[in-house]
């Protein structure tokens, strides 16, 4: 949000396909995602070797592979919901009022589920764990977007 905010690299600020997906799927998140989930990964690499697991996941592969796969993992499970919302004529960054629950949890869950297939192919992940991790994850996705809209960084909270 804070590139976006910013207009930070700009120049990428193109939509990818405007009819299939609208203005606001640029080639930006794209490049920005792999670069933002790099730290975390390098982040997470670093504690597995402090905690010296016997089976380590993230350091298992380079930190900027991984970073690359989930920055676009992220990206790609966002055009679905897009996709959808562009054709059911609901505009950019706006919300169904028709489906508002759906809608809300689905604009969350989208990224969450792509980024734990991608931890899937990666690493595998057991159903258990990934179901859990999908609930989770898109309620921590849904807190810091409300944390995000109450410190005025986001225009709605969801």
């Amino acid at each position: 949000m804070v590139v976006v905010k910013s207009d930070i690299l700009s120049y990428f600020k193109k939509p990818i396909h405007h009819r299939l997906f609208g203005m606001n799927k640029t080639w930006r998140g794209f490049v920005v995602m792999p670069l933002a989930t790099w730290p975390g990964v390098v982040l997470v690499q670093y504690l597995e070797g402090l905690l010296d697991l016997t089976t380590p996941l993230f350091r298992s592969q380079p930190s900027w592979f991984v970073a690359l796969i989930l920055g676009l993992a992220y990206c790609l499970a966002e055009l679905p919901n897009s996709f959808l919302k562009r054709r059911l004529g609901i505009k950019e960054g706006q919300t169904s009022e028709r489906m508002k629950g759906f809608f809300i949890v689905l604009d969350q869950a989208d990224s969450v589920f792509g980024c734990l297939l991608a931890y899937h192919l990666l690493f595998g992940l057991s159903v258990k764990v990934f179901l859990a991790t999908v609930i989770f994850g898109t309620a921590v996705h849904l807190f810091f977007n409300v944390l995000l809209y109450s410190l005025k960084v986001r225009k709605n909270p969801f």
